[in-house]
């Protein structure tokens, strides 16, 4: 046994293993993409036992989804932070920018959060991403509340949409973290454009 795995088994620590196992996860994942993530690899990372990280993950399925859904958590902690602290700017433009720079930022994560959502449609997931989503409904409603009832959640829809599209292509063309700044912004005045001038 190296130096390094009696090292993190020493630090190991029943309370804070799921979130060690997890942290352990998103490293591999971005690292090795989904297809180099699976439990006895992180259990060689954590220097965790192999029967511990069953524990806590049935199967790589289960480890995945709760990857999704903590990725997803994270999307909408970073947009109801950035509508929070919004000043001078409207809520779909604080809201569109967090959800961009998620992208740019965690590319593996938000490709796995999709992969997952799309195929798999598992309760935990689908959830997750309506939490999400409620975030950007809640932004947009600081603009377009005075309008209709439905109009925040219909104007959150098209930017949801639109978002997704904007992150799909750059995955696709093999650059998920190259959403430049001015492709971001250009987009977001947009949208701000769009809906502003129906």
């Amino acid at each position: 046994m190296t130096s390094a795995v009696l090292a993190r088994r020493r630090s190991y620590h029943v309370g804070n293993v799921r979130s060690q196992l997890s942290s352990a996860a998103r490293g591999l994942l971005e690292s090795e993409g989904a297809s180099g993530l699976s439990l006895r690899a992180i259990a060689r990372r954590t220097g965790v036992a192999l029967g511990t990280v069953y524990y806590h993950y049935a199967d790589k399925n289960a480890l995945l989804s709760g990857l999704a859904v903590e990725g997803f958590h994270d999307l909408a902690e970073a947009m109801r932070e950035a509508t929070d602290a919004r000043e001078g700017i409207s809520g779909l433009r604080a809201a569109g920018l967090a959800y961009l720079d998620f992208v740019r930022r965690r590319p593996a994560v938000y490709g796995l959060m999709y992969e997952i959502r799309d195929a798999s449609r598992r309760p935990e997931v689908v959830e997750a991403e309506e939490a999400a989503f409620a975030e950007m409904v809640r932004a947009v409603a600081f603009d377009f509340g005075g309008r209709s009832p439905a109009a925040p959640r219909q104007v959150a829809q098209a930017i949801w949409a639109c978002a997704r599209g904007i992150a799909a292509l750059a995955i696709a063309r093999g650059q998920p973290g190259g959403l430049d700044a001015q492709t971001v912004d250009e987009a977001v005045r947009g949208l701000e454009i769009l809906v502003a001038n129906p």
